[in-house]
Protein backbone atom coordinates (compact mmCIF):
# COMPACT_ATOMS: atom_id res chain seq x y z
CA UNK A 1 0.00 0.00 0.00
CA UNK A 2 1.08 3.64 -0.66
CA UNK A 3 2.88 5.38 1.97
CA UNK A 4 -0.10 8.14 3.44
CA UNK A 5 2.60 11.02 3.36
CA UNK A 6 3.38 10.72 -0.32
CA UNK A 7 -0.93 10.96 -1.10
CA UNK A 8 -0.68 14.44 0.20
CA UNK A 9 -0.25 16.79 -3.58
CA UNK A 10 0.51 20.68 -3.31
CA UNK A 11 -1.04 22.19 -6.64
CA UNK A 12 1.68 23.88 -8.50
CA UNK A 13 0.94 27.99 -9.11
CA UNK A 14 -0.84 27.18 -12.61
CA UNK A 15 -3.79 29.64 -13.15
CA UNK A 16 -6.90 27.95 -13.70
CA UNK A 17 -9.19 30.26 -15.28
CA UNK A 18 -6.65 33.55 -13.79
CA UNK A 19 -6.96 32.02 -10.76
CA UNK A 20 -3.60 29.99 -9.18
CA UNK A 21 -4.71 27.62 -6.56
CA UNK A 22 -1.44 26.90 -5.44
CA UNK A 23 -2.96 27.34 -1.76
CA UNK A 24 -4.40 24.15 -2.30
CA UNK A 25 -3.55 20.40 -1.40
CA UNK A 26 -4.73 17.04 -2.11
CA UNK A 27 -5.31 14.15 -0.40
CA UNK A 28 -5.68 11.56 -3.30
CA UNK A 29 -7.09 9.16 -2.28
CA UNK A 30 -8.04 8.06 -5.62
CA UNK A 31 -4.12 6.53 -5.40
CA UNK A 32 -5.24 4.33 -2.92
CA UNK A 33 -6.84 0.90 -2.87
CA UNK A 34 -5.84 -0.70 -6.00
CA UNK A 35 -9.45 -1.71 -7.80
CA UNK A 36 -11.24 0.09 -5.17
CA UNK A 37 -9.47 3.36 -4.66
CA UNK A 38 -10.98 6.61 -2.85
CA UNK A 39 -13.03 6.66 0.26
CA UNK A 40 -15.10 3.73 -0.80
CA UNK A 41 -12.00 1.54 0.78
CA UNK A 42 -12.76 2.85 4.21
CA UNK A 43 -16.18 2.32 4.07
CA UNK A 44 -16.22 -1.07 3.21
CA UNK A 45 -12.85 -2.22 5.38
CA UNK A 46 -15.80 -2.04 8.90
CA UNK A 47 -18.63 -3.59 7.25
CA UNK A 48 -16.43 -6.91 5.78
CA UNK A 49 -14.83 -7.11 9.58
CA UNK A 50 -18.52 -7.12 10.71
CA UNK A 51 -19.86 -9.76 8.41
CA UNK A 52 -16.45 -12.32 9.57
CA UNK A 53 -17.15 -11.60 12.81
CA UNK A 54 -20.16 -13.24 11.84
CA UNK A 55 -19.22 -15.90 9.71
CA UNK A 56 -20.61 -14.37 6.62
CA UNK A 57 -18.97 -15.05 3.05
CA UNK A 58 -21.58 -13.00 1.22
CA UNK A 59 -22.29 -9.29 1.51
CA UNK A 60 -25.30 -7.47 -1.16
CA UNK A 61 -25.98 -3.63 -1.28
CA UNK A 62 -27.49 -1.32 -4.16
CA UNK A 63 -26.48 1.14 -6.46
CA UNK A 64 -26.70 2.64 -10.12
CA UNK A 65 -25.56 1.71 -13.22
CA UNK A 66 -22.34 3.76 -12.19
CA UNK A 67 -22.01 3.33 -8.51
CA UNK A 68 -18.59 3.37 -6.99
CA UNK A 69 -19.51 1.67 -4.15
CA UNK A 70 -20.91 -1.30 -6.51
CA UNK A 71 -17.28 -1.22 -8.24
CA UNK A 72 -15.41 -1.16 -5.06
CA UNK A 73 -17.46 -3.97 -3.33
CA UNK A 74 -17.37 -6.15 -6.34
CA UNK A 75 -13.39 -5.45 -7.10
CA UNK A 76 -13.08 -6.10 -2.99
CA UNK A 77 -15.11 -9.03 -2.68
CA UNK A 78 -12.78 -10.71 -5.73
CA UNK A 79 -9.43 -9.90 -3.69
CA UNK A 80 -10.96 -11.13 -0.51
CA UNK A 81 -12.37 -14.17 -1.95
CA UNK A 82 -16.22 -12.92 -0.61
CA UNK A 83 -19.50 -13.27 -2.70
CA UNK A 84 -21.17 -9.93 -3.46
CA UNK A 85 -24.50 -9.10 -4.66
CA UNK A 86 -25.68 -6.13 -6.55
CA UNK A 87 -28.79 -4.05 -6.08
CA UNK A 88 -29.31 -2.68 -9.19
CA UNK A 89 -31.44 -0.06 -9.79
CA UNK A 90 -33.51 -0.11 -13.13
CA UNK A 91 -33.74 -2.72 -16.18
CA UNK A 92 -30.64 -4.42 -17.40
CA UNK A 93 -29.64 -2.36 -20.59
CA UNK A 94 -28.61 -4.51 -24.04
CA UNK A 95 -25.44 -2.73 -23.17
CA UNK A 96 -24.65 -2.91 -19.48
CA UNK A 97 -22.41 -0.13 -18.49
CA UNK A 98 -18.59 -0.32 -18.18
CA UNK A 99 -18.85 -0.28 -14.24
CA UNK A 100 -21.27 -3.28 -14.48
CA UNK A 101 -19.10 -5.12 -16.37
CA UNK A 102 -16.53 -4.76 -14.46
CA UNK A 103 -18.80 -6.47 -11.63
CA UNK A 104 -19.59 -9.03 -13.01
CA UNK A 105 -16.05 -9.86 -14.59
CA UNK A 106 -15.25 -9.97 -10.81
CA UNK A 107 -18.48 -12.42 -9.63
CA UNK A 108 -20.47 -10.23 -8.46
CA UNK A 109 -24.18 -11.35 -9.40
CA UNK A 110 -26.54 -8.92 -10.29
CA UNK A 111 -30.06 -8.28 -9.60
CA UNK A 112 -31.90 -5.76 -11.85
CA UNK A 113 -34.86 -4.20 -10.01
CA UNK A 114 -37.47 -1.64 -10.73
CA UNK A 115 -36.72 1.96 -9.03
CA UNK A 116 -39.95 1.60 -7.61
CA UNK A 117 -38.48 -1.55 -5.59
CA UNK A 118 -35.25 0.27 -5.41
CA UNK A 119 -36.73 3.20 -3.51
CA UNK A 120 -37.55 0.72 -0.56
CA UNK A 121 -34.05 -0.60 -0.01
CA UNK A 122 -34.04 1.71 3.25
CA UNK A 123 -36.78 -0.13 4.75
CA UNK A 124 -36.04 -2.73 7.25
CA UNK A 125 -38.76 -5.49 5.55
CA UNK A 126 -37.32 -5.20 2.63
CA UNK A 127 -33.64 -5.43 3.75
CA UNK A 128 -34.93 -8.42 5.71
CA UNK A 129 -36.21 -10.01 2.73
CA UNK A 130 -32.48 -9.72 0.93
CA UNK A 131 -31.30 -10.97 3.56
CA UNK A 132 -33.33 -13.86 3.70
CA UNK A 133 -33.04 -14.51 0.02
CA UNK A 134 -29.46 -14.44 0.38
CA UNK A 135 -28.43 -16.14 3.87
CA UNK A 136 -26.17 -16.05 5.77
CA UNK A 137 -26.06 -12.35 3.75
CA UNK A 138 -25.02 -8.85 5.57
CA UNK A 139 -26.68 -6.06 3.75
CA UNK A 140 -24.81 -3.18 3.36
CA UNK A 141 -26.98 0.79 2.79
CA UNK A 142 -26.29 2.39 -0.44
CA UNK A 143 -23.17 4.13 -0.63
CA UNK A 144 -21.93 2.04 2.38
CA UNK A 145 -23.80 4.79 4.53
CA UNK A 146 -23.60 3.19 7.57
CA UNK A 147 -22.31 2.60 11.57
CA UNK A 148 -19.20 0.57 10.22
CA UNK A 149 -18.77 3.22 7.10
CA UNK A 150 -18.57 5.94 9.02
CA UNK A 151 -15.87 4.51 11.51
CA UNK A 152 -14.01 3.56 8.47
CA UNK A 153 -13.78 7.13 7.18
CA UNK A 154 -12.20 8.48 10.67
CA UNK A 155 -8.59 6.91 9.53
CA UNK A 156 -9.16 9.82 6.57
CA UNK A 157 -9.77 12.32 9.20
CA UNK A 158 -6.71 10.97 11.03
CA UNK A 159 -4.19 11.50 8.40
CA UNK A 160 -4.49 14.51 8.64
CA UNK A 161 -3.61 14.72 12.06
CA UNK A 162 -0.91 12.78 11.34
CA UNK A 163 0.55 14.65 8.39
CA UNK A 164 0.35 17.86 10.97
CA UNK A 165 -1.71 19.42 8.54
CA UNK A 166 -3.82 20.67 11.64
CA UNK A 167 -4.29 24.61 9.57
CA UNK A 168 -6.05 23.16 6.89
CA UNK A 169 -9.44 23.56 6.20
CA UNK A 170 -10.93 20.00 4.75
CA UNK A 171 -13.29 20.13 1.98
CA UNK A 172 -14.67 17.04 0.35
CA UNK A 173 -17.47 15.82 -1.61
CA UNK A 174 -21.04 14.99 0.02
CA UNK A 175 -23.73 12.37 -1.39
CA UNK A 176 -24.73 10.29 1.76
CA UNK A 177 -23.14 12.17 4.04
CA UNK A 178 -21.17 9.01 5.62
CA UNK A 179 -17.55 10.00 4.75
CA UNK A 180 -18.15 13.90 5.98
CA UNK A 181 -19.17 12.44 9.22
CA UNK A 182 -16.44 9.83 9.78
CA UNK A 183 -13.55 12.74 8.57
CA UNK A 184 -15.24 14.96 10.86
CA UNK A 185 -14.88 12.54 14.30
CA UNK A 186 -11.56 11.46 13.04
CA UNK A 187 -10.20 14.99 13.09
CA UNK A 188 -11.61 15.49 16.72
CA UNK A 189 -13.27 18.80 18.36
CA UNK A 190 -9.37 20.42 18.65
CA UNK A 191 -9.66 21.06 14.92
CA UNK A 192 -10.16 24.17 14.43
CA UNK A 193 -10.19 25.18 10.83
CA UNK A 194 -13.27 23.05 10.60
CA UNK A 195 -14.41 20.81 7.59
CA UNK A 196 -16.34 21.82 4.61
CA UNK A 197 -18.85 19.38 2.47
CA UNK A 198 -20.25 19.79 -0.96
CA UNK A 199 -23.33 18.42 -1.66
CA UNK A 200 -23.70 16.59 -4.78
CA UNK A 201 -27.18 16.80 -4.73
CA UNK A 202 -29.42 19.17 -5.27
CA UNK A 203 -32.17 20.12 -3.09
CA UNK A 204 -30.14 17.59 -0.25
CA UNK A 205 -31.26 19.63 2.91
CA UNK A 206 -31.64 16.69 5.01
CA UNK A 207 -27.33 15.83 4.64
CA UNK A 208 -27.22 17.94 7.57
CA UNK A 209 -29.46 16.26 10.08
CA UNK A 210 -27.77 12.80 8.80
CA UNK A 211 -24.30 14.01 9.34
CA UNK A 212 -25.35 15.08 12.90
CA UNK A 213 -26.67 11.46 13.74
CA UNK A 214 -22.96 9.77 12.63
CA UNK A 215 -20.79 11.68 13.92
CA UNK A 216 -21.76 12.70 17.12
CA UNK A 217 -20.28 15.72 19.18
CA UNK A 218 -16.62 14.64 19.96
CA UNK A 219 -15.67 16.10 16.06
CA UNK A 220 -14.36 19.09 14.27
CA UNK A 221 -16.69 21.53 13.50
CA UNK A 222 -18.38 21.45 9.68
CA UNK A 223 -21.22 22.40 7.40
CA UNK A 224 -22.11 21.66 4.08
CA UNK A 225 -22.62 24.12 1.33
CA UNK A 226 -25.41 23.40 -1.02
CA UNK A 227 -25.16 25.67 -3.87
CA UNK A 228 -22.76 24.13 -5.85
CA UNK A 229 -24.06 20.98 -7.19
CA UNK A 230 -23.99 21.95 -11.30
CA UNK A 231 -27.61 20.78 -11.44
CA UNK A 232 -27.61 17.66 -9.34
CA UNK A 233 -26.13 14.26 -9.15
CA UNK A 234 -24.63 13.34 -11.82
CA UNK A 235 -25.24 16.54 -13.56
CA UNK A 236 -22.45 18.56 -15.77
CA UNK A 237 -23.40 22.25 -16.53
CA UNK A 238 -20.88 23.69 -19.15
CA UNK A 239 -19.17 26.24 -16.29
CA UNK A 240 -17.99 22.94 -14.31
CA UNK A 241 -17.09 20.56 -17.63
CA UNK A 242 -14.98 23.77 -18.95
CA UNK A 243 -13.57 23.99 -14.99
CA UNK A 244 -12.28 19.81 -15.04
CA UNK A 245 -11.26 20.03 -18.30
CA UNK A 246 -8.70 23.14 -17.44
CA UNK A 247 -7.85 21.85 -14.18
CA UNK A 248 -7.01 18.77 -15.93
CA UNK A 249 -5.01 20.75 -18.56
CA UNK A 250 -2.98 22.51 -16.04
CA UNK A 251 -2.29 19.98 -13.13
CA UNK A 252 -2.62 16.35 -15.04
CA UNK A 253 -5.08 15.14 -12.05
CA UNK A 254 -8.31 13.35 -13.44
CA UNK A 255 -11.05 14.27 -11.41
CA UNK A 256 -14.56 12.60 -11.44
CA UNK A 257 -17.41 15.12 -12.88
CA UNK A 258 -19.91 13.49 -10.12
CA UNK A 259 -17.70 14.10 -6.63
CA UNK A 260 -14.43 15.88 -6.71
CA UNK A 261 -14.91 17.54 -9.99
CA UNK A 262 -17.61 19.45 -8.07
CA UNK A 263 -15.64 20.13 -5.27
CA UNK A 264 -12.48 21.94 -7.10
CA UNK A 265 -14.63 23.84 -8.96
CA UNK A 266 -16.42 24.89 -5.92
CA UNK A 267 -13.34 26.09 -4.23
CA UNK A 268 -12.54 27.70 -7.24
CA UNK A 269 -15.28 30.11 -7.15
CA UNK A 270 -15.56 30.64 -3.54
CA UNK A 271 -11.64 31.83 -3.63
CA UNK A 272 -12.77 34.13 -6.86
CA UNK A 273 -15.50 35.42 -5.10
CA UNK A 274 -13.63 36.41 -2.45
CA UNK A 275 -15.44 34.58 0.38
CA UNK A 276 -12.39 32.61 0.97
CA UNK A 277 -9.01 33.94 0.41
CA UNK A 278 -6.09 32.84 -1.48
CA UNK A 279 -3.84 32.17 0.75
CA UNK A 280 -6.19 29.95 3.06
CA UNK A 281 -4.61 26.99 3.44
CA UNK A 282 -7.17 24.25 1.88
CA UNK A 283 -6.81 20.31 2.03
CA UNK A 284 -9.30 18.64 -0.80
CA UNK A 285 -9.96 14.93 -0.58
CA UNK A 286 -9.98 13.68 -3.78
CA UNK A 287 -12.19 10.33 -3.21
CA UNK A 288 -11.52 8.69 -6.14
CA UNK A 289 -14.73 7.38 -8.70
CA UNK A 290 -12.72 8.03 -11.79
CA UNK A 291 -13.83 4.68 -13.03
CA UNK A 292 -17.02 7.00 -13.27
CA UNK A 293 -15.01 8.90 -15.97
CA UNK A 294 -16.26 5.92 -18.65
CA UNK A 295 -19.85 7.49 -18.45
CA UNK A 296 -18.61 10.76 -19.40
CA UNK A 297 -17.58 11.00 -23.50
CA UNK A 298 -16.17 14.07 -23.65
CA UNK A 299 -13.49 12.85 -20.60
CA UNK A 300 -12.65 9.77 -22.63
Amino acid sequence: MMQKSSLFNSLSSTPIQGLSLANVTLLRLDQLGGNAPGNKWFKLQGNISQARSQGMKTLATFGGAWSNHLHALAATGRELGLQTIGIVRGEEATRPSAMLQDARRWGMKLVYVSREEYRRRDQPEYIDQIQARFAPCLVIPEGGANRAGVEGCRAIGRMFVDAGMVDHRVVLAVGTGSTLAGVAAGLGAGFNPGVVGVSVLKGALDLDARVAAFAGRDCASWRILHNHHCGGYARVNPALREFILAFEAAHHIQLDPVYTGKVMYAVHQLITSGKWGENDPIAVIHTGGLQGRRGFPWLC
